[in-house]
């Protein structure tokens, strides 16, 4: 009987310390998975901050480059690099004369209007204009000069 007792108490211990293993072994692999888990979300967060990082540098790229060209254009190259214009006629997509024409068109038509119909009197007339030019130069006032003027056209 005692030797049951004995093998009975043998057989319990080993038990107990299988069971005591398992437990052991069971703690470690819930240490394991929530390590594991716990490094997902550290994943998923990190890629989620790199995702509005890499959005609000992107946005900040935008905003600066909008600002700051026109800002150097304007107040810190000379001005006789012309940066302004050159700016506004790539902006139309058209030489800077042509684009100062559209410029001055959409701004004031009327004035346009007028500088175009001062052009053409001044083109027409070259020659007695500067025959003009030189007898005010030589008379060192003004004089009085003839042109010709085009009808206008009918609107």
């Amino acid at each position: 009987m005692q030797r049951i007792a004995a093998a009975g108490n043998t057989a319990r211990r080993e038990d107990q310390a299988a069971l005591a293993k398992a437990g052991e072994d069971k703690a470690r692999v819930l240490a394991e998975l929530r390590s594991l888990a716990g490094s997902a979300w550290t994943r998923a967060d990190q890629k989620n901050r790199q995702l509005w990082f890499g959005l609000g540098g992107a946005a900040i790229g935008i905003l600066a480059w909008s600002i700051l060209p026109g800002l150097v254009a304007r107040e810190i190259v000379p001005t006789s690099w012309q940066w302004p214009e050159r700016i506004a006629a790539r902006t139309l997509d058209m030489p800077m004369w042509e684009g100062g024409q559209r410029l001055m068109r959409t701004a004031a038509p009327d004035a346009f209007a007028n500088i175009a119909a001062g052009d053409q009197i001044v083109t027409a007339n070259r020659k007695a204009l500067e025959d003009c030019r030189k007898r005010a130069d030589r008379a060192h006032d003004a004089v009085r000069c003839t042109v010709s003027v085009a009808p206008g056209r009918k609107k």
